[in-house]
This record gives C-alpha cells, sequence and structure tokens, in this order.
C-alpha cells in the first residue's frame, strides 16, 4: 500500500502546484462541476438539430486551444486534439470554425454558404481580407488540432490511437502479467473527439451497428485507462422520443436509455452530458428560462438549449444550465439563472451582441 499512498502523495503536490486544475472549458458555470483532465472519458447525446456536434467542438476543441495558446507559456499542461469528424469534411468543420471566430472577435456575421461561395452573394473585399487576417490563428491551431474526416470502424480508430500513443510514450512490462504506459511527456492532454458513434462502420466481426459502437467504446475505455487520454463521444438519441407515446410523459428531457443504437457508452463513460430543445417539443424549458423569447421570430431560430449532466465520476451530477446556443456560428454561452435574465439579456442574445468575446 505504501507504494499506492506515494504516488497518491505525488498527486496531492502537484494539485497544491496547481498542475492538476485542467483545461478549462470555456464555461466558468459548468467548470465548477467538470473539466478537461487525462482519464475522463465523456459521452454528449441529444436529439437531432440540437448541437451536439457544435457543443463538443466548443468545449473539447475551440475554447480548450483558445485557453491554452493564452496560457501556453504559464503553465506546464500540453494540449493535443484529434477529431475524428465522421460526418463533415475538414474544409466545412474549418470553415464554420473561421465563421464562429470571426463573429465573437468582430461581430460580424459570415454566413458560412457565403464564404464558401454557395449564394449568388458573394463575399465582398472586406469579407474576403477579413478571412485572409485569420489564417495566423488557423496556422497554430496546425499543431494542436488535426481533424481525421471520412467513415471509418472500430478498429481504424484503435490503431490511430495506439500509433498515436507510440510516437508520444513507450509500454514497459513490470511484471509477468503487467505492463503500463509511459508518457515521453506526463503533462500532456490528448482529447480524441469522434462524432458521432451512430456513422461508425461495421467490420469483420461485428455484423451489427450495436456491436460496432460497443467495441469503439471499449477501445475508448483503453485510451483513457491504459494510454491516460481523453475521450469524447458524440451520440444521436433514437427517434422515439417524438414518439407519440412520450407526448404522455411529463418530460420530454433526454435520458440514456434513448441513446441510439448502444446502452454500453452510457456505462463505460465518467462523464455524460445531454442537449435539449424544448421549443422542438413544445414543452417548458428545464431550467424555467422563457424559451419563447429566445425564438428570432423573422428566421425562426432557435437560441436556447438546456444541457444536463447525468453522470459525473468526479463530482456532482443531475445538474441543469441553461444556454444560449447561436447555431450560424455554432457556438454556446452560459446563461445566467431564469431569475436573473433580463429583457436586456434576452434581446443581446436574439441581436448576437450577448456572444462577442467581452
Amino acid at each position: 500500500m505504501i507504494d499506492i499512498f506515494n504516488s497518491l502523495e505525488k498527486e496531492v503536490n502537484k494539485g497544491l502546484e496547481g498542475e492538476n486544475n485542467g483545461i478549462s472549458l470555456g464555461l466558468p458555470g459548468l467548470d465548477r462541476y467538470i473539466s478537461i483532465r487525462k482519464r475522463i472519458y465523456t459521452l454528449i447525446f441529444g436529439s437531432s438539430g440540437t448541437g451536439k456536434s457544435s457543443l463538443a467542438n466548443c468545449l473539447y476543441i475551440l475554447n480548450p486551444f483558445d485557453w491554452y495558446w493564452k496560457n501556453r507559456n504559464n503553465t506546464k499542461i500540453k494540449l493535443k486534439i484529434v477529431y475524428f469528424s465522421m460526418e463533415r469534411s475538414s474544409v466545412y468543420v474549418t470553415a464554420k470554425w473561421l465563421v464562429r471566430k470571426i463573429f465573437l472577435n468582430e461581430g460580424i456575421l459570415i454566413p458560412l454558404p457565403k464564404l464558401m461561395g454557395w449564394w449568388d452573394t458573394k463575399l465582398t473585399k472586406d469579407e474576403h481580407d477579413l478571412f485572409l487576417r485569420y489564417r495566423p490563428y488557423f496556422s497554430n491551431m496546425e499543431d494542436i488540432v488535426e481533424i481525421i474526416d471520412g467513415g471509418t470502424n472500430p478498429t481504424g480508430i484503435y490503431k490511430w490511437i495506439k500509433n498515436y500513443a507510440a510516437k508520444n510514450g513507450k509500454i514497459e512490462k513490470i511484471s509477468e502479467f503487467n505492463q503500463v504506459y509511459i508518457p515521453n511527456d506526463e503533462n500532456l492532454i490528448t482529447i480524441i473527439l469522434v462524432d458521432h458513434q451512430s456513422l461508425i462502420r461495421k467490420e469483420q466481426g461485428l455484423s451489427t451497428k450495436k456491436e460496432a459502437i460497443d467495441k469503439l467504446s471499449e477501445y475508448l475505455q483503453q485510451a483513457r485507462d491504459f494510454y491516460g487520454f481523453s475521450p469524447v463521444l458524440v451520440a444521436q438519441m433514437n427517434r422515439d422520443i417524438a414518439n407519440p407515446a412520450y407526448q404522455k410523459m411529463d418530460t420530454f428531457e433526454p435520458t440514456p436509455e434513448q441513446i441510439k443504437d448502444s446502452g454500453t457508452s452510457f456505462e463505460d463513460s465518467d462523464i455524460c452530458m445531454s442537449l435539449f430543445d424544448p421549443v422542438k417539443f413544445k414543452t417548458s424549458a428545464p431550467t424555467k428560462h422563457d424559451a419563447n423569447k429566445l425564438i428570432d421570430m423573422q428566421t425562426g431560430a432557435k437560441y436556447y438549449r438546456s444541457l444536463k449532466i447525468h453522470k459525473n465520476s468526479w463530482g456532482e451530477d443531475d445538474i441543469r444550465k441553461g444556454m444560449a446556443f447561436h447555431g450560424a456560428i455554432g457556438h454556446f454561452t452560459e446563461l445566467p439563472k431564469f431569475d436573473q435574465m433580463t429583457q436586456s439579456d434576452y434581446d443581446s442574445i436574439l441581436d448576437g451582441s450577448y456572444f462577442l468575446t467581452k
């Protein structure tokens, strides 16, 4: 037991030096309950169209990168993020991130279809010059964030994990039956984001989608437990939430039982969060905010979402947070408590100024 106690003492001492604080999610209220650290498996789920991918991008790619880049000279923490984007191409993802960054910094909304030339209305010279000014931002991101787009199977993801681990550490045998992974840099936090699990391909020996997803979750567990990485998995809900039978329930809030194609990812995870759009189901907001006041009557855009922490192995769960969601840029920020919301807050969310970088 003394060896275990010595290891514990080492972690406690690191905590005293502030080395175990982890990386901020970029949302102070949420940081009270969870943060980005090594060896944490996170699951994010919700129904289609709620902004799951945008939330995962904000919390586990863009906000952490911004935090790291700002603090890189004042922290021992190193950061690597790999994004398995099985739904969108790397060019599309980068374009969405650019639209978000320009709006947050400049207050100028360049719609993604306009940026990409999908509309008859093209970029103005000023907009094109603004676009080019953000090249250094993405150049800085290049060594930290890697996007792997296109479909793959569980073994494809696990092969990437093993190859990456081999480049960044080594496996040592400590007894006849045990071996450990020794990273080259113990301060490196590696986030592996897989979006989303229902797009994982079947492979030999895995004849059903459920078997493939369960195998994926098993590999993500190994990435956490053996290599010390921090996987994040995005999951769809099944369509039963729109079934008339649910109309009779007291709430339409997502539950882990409704995760599409698999149940093991919830059990395997350390943290599980869901997103909910109550307006979609014509019900009230779980956080008691007036979600109807956060609908743009001209465009129909809905700016309210509820985030719920269903599971938290490292702290409190059954926590709900009201969120403002700007779908055009894919960005989330926290709302004040419902009884602290002013009309000015509602108005600034609808006109976009609420989201600007302070």
